[in-house]
């Protein structure tokens, strides 16, 4: 139901998690998504925080306590444990909502709090260090802002992760990451082998 909304290096990353990690992954990216259209289209800043506000109270609720009828609020209900990188997800693109200075790197951190937070979630704590680089750098080059990238190594919990690292890290920047035969090739790889 959500990939429809991703954009399409995110629905082909996801598409090699393995199973277990792939509902909670979807969600959370789905969330990234939502949160992009509310500030991709926020005509007034007041009323995209108010949305951004909701999301946030929503978040820090148990999910017993969330509304029903939220088919994203129902699918993030897997994730177990403190929130505090969904929470920061949403302050990153709070951080994007100032027309004169947008914050792409406060976006990259809190996309980088995700990152952890899906290691952790996916039962990889170790990994939680090299999923916050992976969502940093993809972060940032997904806004045209970053240059090299080191290579990461993801366990296979994180594949999604590890080929939305491997497209930024392959385009240096350049936009899109998944542009031409050569970037889905690249992608495939990474995504059958990890790397």
């Amino acid at each position: 139901m959500f990939e429809a909304t991703l954009p399409p290096e995110l629905r082909l990353a996801l598409a090699y998690a393995p199973a277990a990690q792939r509902p909670l992954q979807l969600a959370a990216f789905a969330l990234d998504t939502k949160l992009a259209g509310i500030v991709g289209t926020a005509r007034e800043v007041l009323l995209a925080q108010i949305k951004l506000a909701w999301w946030r109270e929503r978040l820090a609720e148990t999910p017993a306590q969330r509304p029903r009828g939220e088919p994203l609020l129902a699918a993030l209900t897997g994730w177990s444990g403190p929130v505090d990188p969904l929470l920061a997800l949403i302050d990153g693109w709070e951080a994007m909502l100032d027309p004169d200075e947008p914050n792409p790197l406060a976006l990259a951190e809190g996309r980088a709090a995700l990152g952890r937070g899906l290691a952790i979630q996916a039962g990889v704590p170790a990994a939680a260090e090299a999923a916050r680089s992976a969502l940093h750098g993809w972060s940032l080059a997904s806004m045209g802002q970053c240059g090299e990238l080191a290579a990461l190594k993801l366990p296979r919990q994180l594949r999604t992760l590890a080929v939305l690292h491997g497209l930024a890290r392959r385009r240096r920047g350049a936009m899109p990451l998944l542009e031409g035969p050569l970037a889905l090739a690249a992608a495939l790889r990474i995504g059958m082998i990890g790397r």
